[in-house]
């Protein structure tokens, strides 16, 4: 809601307002629709952030400086992680994001203007990282820049979060009120001409009504001229639960906004390795490859990738794997030489152990070609005659 909208809602046609009542509403509503944007970007901004940003030398994954750089210090100021919490941030919150190169350090812009052309690079002015404005304007080649979506589901969502965040707060407002006291107090025209009227009301009101209503059983004394009606009414208000599915419907929205899992967003337990890689499929794996692209087209570009070097992003070392319960697999893998030791240590999250022997690819017997398999037939013809 607008201010000026806000103002001629309020100061209309209504003689009397509680603009007490209009702001905790706005509030509540606000800090819901906030509390669940915050909680879905985190997830996602923390999931990437323990990607391993792997760097390929002649199409082989190497640990030089290109590595140390993504994986270990981007900037004296950041460690990898923050630095890829705070640009999946950036890029969540506004559906688009900058990275640039400084003195052979990598910074997140906190904000930036972009001037698009159709056929020429375009330019990025006016960026700001933490308190300082750089004057230098940017061509495209020279940052990496990334769009999350071509629409900005967010923006998009802001109307249903605006409708359904009211009820959440006239909720939680209602279910306050509930077993709330409710009265008449009735004065009679001559009481209410006394001079010292005014003193006696307050007096009333601070010294016997307040300890009425904050006391379990009490009696309510009061003088002549001065009458009490309770018009407290027992109707049914919102419960706790009530409360607790809207705002989980809040969450179920920046959920959706996200692609993150229903149960997910929500906490639930139950059959967390089918959702977690559903997550996986759908949330982080469409950001991590398009990060890689751009990446590897700013750092190398097409001469340097048809060499094999370009930039790519590991999501294998988000799940936790459990080694015990992978050696069946882990011994199928290695004796059809699939992988060599050292590969397959480092694919359950060990590190190789960088031996000749380790290094080597092993076959059981129990592997060989089809056309030597002389006791099977004719394998190549179908069968025998």
């Amino acid at each position: 809601m607008g201010i000026n909208e806000y103002f001629l809602k309020a100061f209309g046609k209504q003689s009397t307002i509680s603009i007490k009542t209009q702001i905790e509403e706005e509030f509540t509503e606000v800090f819901f629709k906030e509390l669940a944007t915050a909680c879905a970007i985190n997830m996602i901004a923390n999931t990437i952030g323990k990607c391993e940003i792997r760097t390929f030398v002649n199409g082989v994954p190497e640990r030089r400086e290109e590595y140390y750089l993504w994986n270990y210090e981007p900037n004296p100021n950041e460690n990898s992680s923050d630095f890829m919490q705070h640009f999946i941030s950036n890029l969540c919150y506004d559906n688009e994001a900058l990275i640039i190169e400084l003195d052979g350090h990598l910074y997140v812009a906190d904000s930036f203007s972009r001037r698009k052309y159709s056929f020429y690079e375009d330019i990025f002015s006016n960026i700001v990282i933490g308190d300082l404005t750089l004057q230098k304007p940017y061509r495209s080649g020279e940052v990496i820049y990334m769009q999350l979506n071509n629409i900005d589901a967010r923006q998009r969502l802001e109307g249903a979060y605006t409708s359904y965040g009211k009820t959440v707060a006239k909720a939680v407002r209602n279910m306050l009120r509930q077993g709330a006291q409710k009265g008449i107090l009735n004065i009679d025209a001559q009481t209410s001409q006394q001079k010292d009227f005014t003193e006696k009301l307050k007096e009333i009101m601070d010294d016997r009504f307040k300890p009425f209503y904050e006391a379990g059983n009490a009696v309510l004394p009061l003088t002549n001229g001065y009458s009490y009606t309770d018009v407290t009414k027992q109707g049914t208000a919102s419960t706790p639960a009530d409360i607790n599915e809207r705002i989980n419907y809040e969450f179920e929205i920046a959920g959706r906004t996200w692609r993150i899992p229903k149960a997910l967003i929500l906490g639930d337990v139950l059959e967390v390795e089918k959702i977690t890689k559903n997550f996986l499929t759908f949330a982080i794996d469409p950001v991590t490859e398009k990060f890689g692209k751009e990446a590897t087209r700013k750092r190398y570009g097409t001469k340097e990738f048809r060499k094999g070097n370009y930039i790519d992003v590991n999501t294998n070392c988000i799940q936790h794997i459990d080694i015990f319960e992978q050696a069946t697999n882990s011994d199928k893998l290695l004796s059809s030489g699939l992988y060599c030791i050292d590969e397959l240590r480092i694919k359950l999250g060990d590190t190789a152990i960088n031996k000749d022997w380790s290094k080597k690819h092993y076959i059981t017997k129990n592997y060989a070609e089809a056309g030597k398999m002389a006791h099977l037939g004719d394998t190549e013809g179908g069968g025998t005659e």
